[in-house]
């Protein structure tokens, strides 16, 4: 997971979400809400179409990647327009702009769902107050207020004034559009297993792991498998490029594939920009194991790196891929 930058711009932002047309999405909120028809049994109570309309900006925000397991996403899906705080119980965050990001189908429809934690201890947010008896008037007063405007501050309610909501909840998932991940999340690379495991960076940090766990799954298998993957893939590029006595043009191609990796386009950039933090000497690391997943095809791609020999490959960095000598390229 990486840090990710909301471009508040009106050609960004969907007219959904801005201006006149927020306001008018607000107001047909609090009237159903007002009218009891935003109750668990009622029908029709979201139009998914209103916010789908954000699914090219939030994915273009996370460089068209899962905003949580950080996995390439419209390679196999379209992705989803994840609500951060689920409607269900944040029945005001609806059609609120700030509240979406961009997910793959597995993070929100297998794991996150409707739950959301919280703080043990701190109460939840609050939506308006609304009564039977409320006139129209009232409700078009307070529709303008309900949600932030993300081009126009001054339009709605101010961003800090959420924010500061939002810190008073103290939800345990991290949000990566207000929050830096890299605060939280350290990885543990398990060479016997083949396996990377996302641990917290401070052991006060633990519930927000576990919560990112649990509502995300970013500790499933399937994502622990591929995270090791690249793993192997980086400590490669990078031994090779560390190694002494390695010709200046090779040595620049691999320095250069190790800044790709960390690139916020790279799958699982947030995971490879913490291993850049260590020397590498304190990574773990066997020159004897075996990619696993990879076609053999694949393997001379990445290890005959522009025309090296796998042969000469093997002498440089011991990477044992069972390839005999073949030039490529």
């Amino acid at each position: 997971m990486i840090r990710l930058q909301r471009i508040r711009t009106e050609t960004a932002v969907h007219s959904n979400f801005r201006g006149v047309k927020r306001v008018e999405l607000n107001l047909s909120l609090l009237k159903k809400k007002r009218d009891g028809n935003l109750e668990p049994d009622s029908a029709d109570k979201w139009s998914s179409g209103i916010w789908k309309e954000a699914k090219p900006q939030l994915l273009a925000e996370s460089h068209n990647k899962c905003a949580y397991c950080e996995t390439p996403t419209r390679v196999v899906d379209y992705g989803d327009v994840e609500h951060f705080r689920p409607k269900s119980r944040y029945w005001w965050l609806a059609y609120s702009y700030e509240n979406y990001l961009a997910s793959c189908a597995v993070c929100n429809q297998e794991y996150k769902k409707d739950f959301f934690e919280i703080l043990s201890g701190n109460k939840p947010m609050k939506g308006p107050r609304i009564i039977a008896s409320q006139t129209d008037k009232s409700l078009e007063r307070m529709a303008p207020q309900l949600t932030v405007d993300p081009v126009n501050d001054h339009e709605g309610m101010p961003l800090a004034k959420l924010q500061n909501s939002m810190n008073a909840e103290y939800a345990l998932a991290i949000n990566p559009y207000f929050e830096d991940p890299s605060d939280y999340l350290a990885y543990l690379p398990i060479l016997e297993n083949k396996e990377v495991v996302v641990v917290p960076t401070q052991s006060r940090h633990r519930p927000v792991v576990e919560a990112c766990e649990s509502l995300f799954g970013i500790n499933r298998q399937e994502l622990m498998d591929l995270r090791f993957q690249w793993y192997c893939i980086y400590m490669t590029f990078r031994h090779t490029a560390e190694a002494s006595n390695i010709p200046t043009p090779i040595r620049t191609m691999n320095e250069n594939m190790v800044q790709s990796l960390v690139h916020d386009s790279s799958a699982y950039a947030g995971m490879i920009r913490y291993f850049q933090t260590k020397p590498l000497a304190a990574l773990p690391w066997d020159f004897n194991i075996v990619v696993p997943g990879l076609t053999e095809e694949f393997e001379v791609a990445i290890f005959c790196v522009g025309g090296l020999e796998c042969r000469r490959l093997r002498e440089v960095c011991r990477f044992r891929c069972g390839k005999k000598s073949k030039r490529v390229g």
